[in-house]
């Protein structure tokens, strides 16, 4: 975060200087000599975020928020320390924290062991268990030879969603019961509805070639909990009679691409999950950036209100922090060998939700952004590529006029890219999204081979957990 705002005000005749967390108190001389070269940088976009709020009639005014970086990594902006709803905004927060603690290259992995005709299913907490992954699942036990199954088996970290990649309702209830039904559905084909049968040949002329197979043939007479792997004695030693398998997921930075494109509720919560929650975020947010719950609190990963007691609660920051959590997304995910554009949405060339807005052939493969839309909130923020340098940058409206603060957003970046000098392009080209590893160069779901690499292959003692 920038150490001066260079914004001031005047409290007994004295002037108060507007830092990121506290004010202190400068002479006039000493006020003069800061806003010499660049306090008064924003005045052009804090005068043109006053316009826009008042042309589209967007009030309260002292609960309007923008703010950026300019060339000097200093803040700038209006009501910068006030405190906002993030709305999806939330989801780069999510991105953050996934790319801190497991890194852009990590893996979900699903590991299946097969003795005889029973399997056991151990899971990882893959937030995109799907009607792809399963299906796919499906399909490639039947092609290495499996039709048939007496029992299945799954333990506590496997989360089927079948909608898990189209979410974006509230989070949805998964139990063990729900779970069991859902295994018991995929592993009996006979049963298939006519539209299910039809949602697997989308979903196959969806793949690449040998994905899926044309039909399958599966079948399975019993599904149920187990708290231990019924088919290992020891789990630190697997026995000949033991086939394991592992169902790799992508990496987590095309997981948390697809989240934050689609703005995926039930994708973002259930990483935010897996990486501990409301509390051991909290724990991240002091221990990395001595930021405390009264600045910046995160209740879900998604940024849907919560239902606490009977009293709703929204995630909140500010655009001062938001500017700071993006810078630090940024420079982790690039000391990792990543960009930011490689996690987040792209402008103009990634659809989702930006599939209707700052699509501009001018404004193209120049930022990265991530909307916020609830009721009574509409936000915006991400970090812009320009002349000048890169600006991380954040317009946070609370209002329930949604296409008026949309209005005014749109307009604020392309006044802070002016300000800014305009868009500098980088390199970047729209991926498609699986579920499964889809890597062109991966040959996936393969008993394991030394001469090939795949997603899905033998593992050794060292692979269990």
């Amino acid at each position: 975060m920038a150490s001066l705002h260079l914004k001031y005000t005047v409290i007994d005749s004295k002037y108060y200087l507007r830092g990121p967390m506290k004010i202190s108190t400068i002479t006039s001389a000493a006020l003069i000599a800061l806003t010499m070269t660049s306090a008064f940088a924003s005045d052009k976009t804090d005068a043109d975020f006053d316009k826009l709020l008042t042309a589209n009639k967007i009030a309260p005014k002292d609960q309007q928020s923008y703010c950026y970086t300019d060339e000097n990594g200093k803040l700038q902006g209006t009501n910068v320390d006030t405190k906002i709803r993030l709305a999806s905004v939330s989801k780069l927060l999510t991105t953050l924290w996934a790319i801190d603690q497991k890194g852009p290259s990590y893996r979900y992995e699903t590991k299946l062991f097969i003795k005889g005709s029973n399997l056991h299913i151990q899971g990882s907490f893959d937030p995109f268990m799907s009607n792809e992954k399963m299906l796919y699942l499906v399909s490639q036990l039947n092609t290495l030879g499996y039709k048939h199954f007496d029992k299945i088996t799954y333990d506590k970290n496997i989360q089927i969603f079948p909608n898990a990649q189209v979410h974006t309702d509230p989070y949805p209830l998964i139990t063990r019961d729900s779970n069991g039904k859902n295994l018991t559905t995929y592993f009996n084909t006979a049963s298939w509805s006519k539209i299910f049968k039809t949602e697997y040949d989308r979903l196959a002329s969806l793949a690449k070639k040998d994905r899926y197979l044309k039909s399958v043939d599966m079948s399975v007479d019993k599904v149920e909990f187990a708290d231990k792997n019924p088919l290992l004695a020891d789990v630190t030693a697997i026995p000949e009679d033991v086939k394991v398998l592992t169902l790799s997921s992508p990496q987590m930075y095309k997981y948390l691409k697809e989240t934050n494109v689609q703005s995926n509720n039930y994708s973002a919560h259930t990483i935010f999950l897996d990486l501990g929650g409301e509390a051991k975020f909290a724990q991240y947010l002091a221990d990395k950036f001595s930021l405390t719950t009264d600045k910046v609190k995160m209740y879900n990963g998604n940024g849907l209100p919560t239902n606490i007691a009977g009293v709703r609660k929204d995630n909140y920051a500010t655009c001062a922090i938001m500017t700071e959590l993006i810078s630090s997304l940024k420079e982790s995910i690039e000391k990792q060998g990543m960009e930011i554009e490689d996690a987040v949405a792209v402008p103009g060339s990634d659809a989702g939700t930006f599939a209707n807005r700052l699509n501009s052939s001018d404004l193209k493969n120049s930022f990265v952004a991530k909307t916020g839309t609830l009721m009574h909130t509409s936000t915006l923020a991400g970090a812009m590529n320009t002349t000048k340098g890169f600006s991380f940058f954040g317009v946070f409206n609370m209002t329930t006029d949604i296409v008026g603060a949309k209005k005014v957003q749109n307009a604020m970046v392309a006044s802070v890219m002016e300000e800014m000098g305009g868009p500098k392009t980088f390199g970047y080209q729209v991926e498609g999204f699986h579920s499964y590893d889809s890597n062109e160069n991966v040959k996936n779901f393969n008993i394991f081979d030394a001469d090939e690499d795949t997603g899905f292959s033998a593992i050794d003692e060292s692979g269990l957990h």
